[in-house]
Order: structure tokens, then sequence, then C-alpha cells
């Protein structure tokens, strides 16, 4: 039987940099898009959780106070920016602490990495500002290529990367119970069924959250 998950991050990313996977995407774009309608002009504190080939944080970083938490040193050899605010940190050990209080956290495919996520929806609760944000991005194991593949019995080109699995309705009862209510449910995808029913034509989806 496959084993899920990554024992070795570095690596990871070695592959995928040699593969060339590491360019942005329309997920990338509507992540910054996303934050910039929430956050708008004012000085804002932003906190990228698994900062990946680095293009959401080098664009919101232009605009605010980025800080970010990645695990591989690998793709930092991607970085064409200052990385000084990006922390090699594993979020399985928890978050690091901060000296001031975040207005948004970005958390982008991050969840089905962690051993516990209920942990971390936790404790990024604790270091974001009253009324801040959390902004959730989550692979959607319901997209309906999956569903049939599901009805075919077959399993869906679903990464092994992940250790846990979550629908989105799970995920967003989940990060609820822990102080947060949905602001608002988006999608990269531009078609019009996807911005409609985005749990069954997206592959990824984007919650925003606000804490209460």
């Amino acid at each position: 039987m496959e084993k899920f998950g990554i024992s070795d991050y570095d690596r990871y990313w070695e592959n995928r940099i040699g593969q060339k996977h590491y360019d942005a995407t329309e997920l990338h774009y509507k992540i910054v898009e996303t934050a910039i309608e929430i956050l708008g002009k004012k000085k804002a504190r932003v906190l990228d959780c698994g900062v990946g080939p680095g293009h959401v944080f080098k664009k919101l970083s232009d605009r605010y106070e980025a800080y970010g938490i990645e695990i591989s040193k690998k793709v930092f050899d991607l970085y064409d920016f200052n990385v000084d605010k990006i922390k090699i940190w594993d979020l399985n050990k928890g978050l690091p602490a901060y000296s001031e209080k975040m207005d948004l956290v970005i958390a982008s495919r991050i969840i089905h990495h962690l051993e516990d996520p209920v942990r971390y929806i936790k404790q990024a609760r604790q270091i974001i500002k009253e009324n801040g944000w959390l902004m959730g991005v989550i692979p959607n194991i319901c997209y309906y290529h999956h569903r049939i593949k599901f009805l075919l019995g077959k399993f869906p080109p679903i990464s092994g990367a992940h250790i846990n699995f979550q629908t989105g309705p799970d995920f967003q009862e989940m990060v609820s119970r822990e102080g947060f209510r949905l602001h608002k449910l988006t999608t990269p995808k531009n078609t019009i069924r996807a911005k409609l029913w985005p749990k069954a034509f997206s592959q990824d989806l984007i919650y925003v959250f606000q804490k209460k």
C-alpha cells in the first residue's frame, strides 16, 4: 500500500525544481487578489505559511509587512527577493512566536500536510488580531473528476504528499469551531460552474475566515 506524506521536503523541492514545476499559477494570483481585497491599502502584517516557490510572498511583501514560514531550505534557491522575514520551520511543531499579531495568516496548501490541523488553527487564532483574517487554501478532494474516478473504482490523482484528507465542508466546520466565521469561499477557476458550485467544480478552494 502506498505510504502518504513527505519524509524529506528538501528532496521533494529538489525534484520539483528539476522538473521546473514551480511557476506562478492562477491559484497564486487569486490568493494575492483575495488578500488585497480584504486588507486594502492600509498597513498590515501578513504571515504566509508555506511560502513554497515564493510567488504570493513576493507580491504581498511589495504592499504589506510580510512574514513567511517554509519547511525546505532547498526552495530558497528559487528566491530573488529578501528572505530575512522567512523562517525555516516545521509547522507540525506548532507556530513560532512573533512579537506582534498578524492582520492576515495564509495557510496555502499546508493543512493536508499537518499531523494536527486543529492545533494549527488554534495557534493561528492566537496570533491574529481581533477581526483579523485567516485564509485557508485546500485541494478539493471532492472535485468532480475525482468523484468520477471513485465511481469507476479508481483512486483519483490526489497527491501522495497528503497525510490528512478533508472535504471543503469538513475544513470549514473545523475552522469555524475554533472561533472564526466564514467570510467567503472563492476559487481561482473562472468557469461559471466553478464560480457557482466551487465544491464540485474547482480543484482548489480558497476559504476566507474572520476572527470572531
